[in-house]
């Protein structure tokens, strides 16, 4: 099964370095809608995405009018205090300071743990796969958030890092999985096909 992941358009708060999480449900911008239409993506049979208009947005957006079918286990983190502001409107902050002390690999304060997020993620990229696996489909998108993808993929591909994930908006990665393996729990070894960065063109 091939799987296109990809990250939402740049809304407003993207624009500015803002922490734009689960709590935060703003629209792609204007300027990020025309930086999609100017994108050719590959078209896959069924489109999955984060219920957070966003993501639904670019989704439609990016695949043609089509209308994704929401799992709700992609929103993206809850930052909590940090929702809605900058590194620098931060600084200063007991609890901000001290989540930065940890390389953010802690739980943010007031919102939602950072291995607790990653799990939910890997379970719901796991609920989307036994779905499309089920339905028959060789090709699916998930239209979702950069944390996301981030916590994905530094799960299913050995040795590899949170934070060398990260994309650009409207960017993403194509991978190709052993159903089979995928099916039986296992990670290692699950992705076949070579990660490609080149999702439009």
């Amino acid at each position: 099964m091939e799987i296109i992941l990809v990250r939402h358009g740049q809304t407003e708060g993207n624009k500015i370095h803002r922490f734009i999480g689960g709590r935060t449900d703003e629209p792609v911008s204007r300027e990020g809608m025309e930086a999609l239409k100017k994108r050719t993506y590959p078209q896959p049979e069924h489109i999955f995405s984060s219920p957070m208009l966003r993501c639904v947005q670019t989704a439609q957006s990016i695949f043609r009018g089509r209308s994704p079918e929401v799992v709700e286990g992609f929103r993206e983190c809850d930052f909590g205090i940090l929702e809605g502001k900058t590194h620098e409107e931060l600084l200063g902050d007991p609890a901000y300071d001290a989540f930065i002390g940890t390389e953010g690999a802690d739980t943010f304060p007031g919102g939602e743990s950072i291995p607790g997020f990653n799990a939910r993620c890997l379970e719901a990229l796991r609920e989307t796969v036994e779905i499309s696996r089920k339905r028959g489909y060789g090709s699916i998108a998930c239209c979702v958030h950069g944390g996301v993808i981030m916590a994905v993929l530094s799960q299913v591909i050995e040795g590899s890092s949170y934070y060398g994930w990260n994309v650009e908006n409207g960017e993403g990665y194509i991978l190709e999985i052993d159903e089979n393996k995928w099916k039986d729990g296992q990670l290692d070894g699950t992705v076949t096909g070579g990660i490609d960065h080149r999702i439009y063109s």
